[in-house]
């Protein structure tokens, strides 16, 4: 009698269902693009120094301080759209970060 329950239970209890990796992974929202508008000054080798947060947005993420950290392994053309040289002159760089 003890081995026919046992049997019954082995028979009743269903193995558990192995999920996918699919089913494992968590979908991810779509990238978020923050900005920052940076002002800075060309130097000589074009490359930018003196920058400044002029706009960044969103606001509350950092970006602006991101930015600045990264702007100064940045080089730039020194001749400027209207074939000047814009070594000592100031310019607005963009930047834009995607945030996963």
């Amino acid at each position: 009698m003890i081995a026919s329950l046992a049997l019954a239970a082995a028979v009743a209890a269903t193995p558990a269902q192995v999920k996918a990796p699919s089913d494992l992974l968590t979908p991810v929202s779509e990238p978020r693009v923050a900005v920052a508008l940076l002002n800075c000054m060309v130097k000589q080798d074009g490359y930018l120094t003196a920058c400044t947060v002029q706009e960044e947005s969103p606001n509350d993420l950092g970006v602006g301080q991101a930015a600045l950290s990264m702007i100064s392994q940045t080089q730039v053309d020194l001749l400027g759209p209207d074939g000047k040289s814009r070594a000592g002159s100031y310019i607005q760089v963009p930047v834009r970060i995607r945030i996963r």
